[in-house]
């Protein structure tokens, strides 16, 4: 028999290719770090055959330190986070996980599939979740084209 030697971090490899794989297809992947991290906030993004919806988890944040602004067929959605301010002197920190005085500004911007009258757009904010509806274009809108059957002459 011989004698094969084996280094011990071998053995945490399929581990490790385990873990990195979680990290990027799983929850905590790069994509969603930003939102684990309080760096941005999450949206979701829905489209109807009249208007497009935009639903944002805004958590924290008063509805008056939200911006909204449109340019083309993008919407910008910007919240302020205002840092508090503690006497340094009185208080001192037993746990603090909430990053609001890192990051006092976040932001997203979402390009639509289509055009959409800026004029259509409204905002409504409720609970920490802000609702966007987004009406579209005549042009944008989806129509249906009827299909015209051609006639063939039989061959005589």
């Amino acid at each position: 028999m011989a004698n094969v030697t084996r280094e011990p971090v071998d053995a945490f490899a399929p581990l490790r290719q385990a873990v990195n794989r979680f990290m990027e297809d799983g929850w905590a992947g790069p994509e969603r770090a930003l939102f684990l991290l309080g760096r941005t906030f999450p949206v979701d993004v829905l489209e109807t055959p009249d208007e497009y919806v935009i639903e944002a988890s805004l958590l924290g944040i008063r509805p008056e330190d939200v911006q909204i602004t449109t340019a083309g067929n993008t919407i910008t959605i910007r919240a302020g986070r205002k840092a508090r301010s503690h006497d340094e002197k009185e208080m001192t920190y037993l746990r603090r996980e909430r990053i609001d005085r890192v990051l006092p500004e976040v932001g997203r911007t979402i390009t639509l599939p289509g055009h959409f009258d800026a004029e259509k757009v409204k905002a409504v904010y409720e609970h920490g979740v802000l609702t966007i509806h987004i009406g579209k274009d005549e042009e944008t809108k989806e129509h249906t084209i009827p299909v015209q059957v051609k006639q063939t002459v039989a061959a005589k």
